[in-house]
């Protein structure tokens, strides 16, 4: 840890690594009563190759603005719902540089970062709809924003079929509401078609469905920090331990066995 560090700066590092695009913030403040000024923002479209790019990111941001690692003083994450590896490979170098610097870490719920750039723009209900596996997504609603700039979840999130998501969404009898999400282009024969029946929805435009840098240092601003680690939001098992008994029978391992493994590890 650099022993030059100044008491009174705050430098935040910013984690999105939920779904194919991944995003690195960094964002310094020298008074707890301001805002965090942005100083570098990483969008990277790198879909399972981010364990590659996260962490060599991270380090040169830092270093063209002089810092090392032990300037950080916090990081939030956004947890999920999201990539199973994703979230296991944001979480991980967030523990290791926790561990190193002493500093705290916080969870951010993706969902709803992601519906705020929909719901500011569009002043109606929103429903974020992101990308699970083939012809499956994780869902929330929210209702309009309000005046204090707050998002009101109407649903919990949700992992369901994209049928199942058409039906929730539906069975809120909305006169008019917006979706967005990577869940709408990658099932966009099913979104087309439940759009074109239901005209009183309509999908925000692509730039959308990636958070906005601004919405994400707002969230980082607001939550509370710990230096215990939080735990991603696992929604749903990887496809790993869905396909566990496949996968042993290659290894020579009982499926009993590698239950026993897994128990320990994975949090449910």
């Amino acid at each position: 840890m650099n022993s030059s560090i100044e008491e009174k700066e705050d430098i935040l590092l910013a984690i999105n690594g939920t779904e194919e695009t991944l995003q690195i913030v960094i964002a310094k403040r020298d008074d707890a009563d301001e805002p965090y000024s942005l100083l570098e923002a990483k969008t990277l479209v790198v879909p399972g190759r981010s364990v590659n790019f996260l962490v060599p990111t991270i380090h040169d941001s830092l270093k063209m603005f002089g810092y090392d690692a032990g300037y950080i003083s916090r990081i939030a994450l956004a947890a999920g719902p999201g990539s199973f590896t994703g979230l296991r490979l944001t979480f991980a170098a967030a523990a290791g540089i926790s561990a190193g610097n002493g500093c705290p870490v916080s969870a951010l719920e993706y969902l709803p970062i992601l519906a705020r750039g929909a719901a500011v723009v569009s002043r109606l209900p929103v429903w974020a709809v992101t990308h699970s596996r083939r012809m499956q997504v994780y869902v929330q609603g929210f209702a309009p924003i309000n005046e204090e700039g707050s998002l009101t979840p109407l649903t919990p999130p949700l992992p369901v079929s994209v049928h199942e998501a058409a039906e929730v969404i539906v069975s809120h009898r909305q006169e008019k509401a917006v979706l967005v999400g990577s869940g709408l282009l990658k099932n966009k024969a099913f979104f087309d078609e439940f759009l074109a029946g239901n005209p009183q929805y309509s999908a925000m435009p692509e730039r959308f469905n990636v958070p906005a840098v601004h919405d994400i240092l707002q969230a980082a601003e607001k939550a509370e920090y710990s230096t215990e680690m939080p735990i991603p939001m696992y929604l749903r098992g990887s496809d790993a331990e869905e396909n566990l008994e496949t996968i042993i029978g290659k290894r020579g391992i009982s499926l009993k066995a590698a239950r026993d493994k897994l128990k320990d590890i994975t949090p449910r």
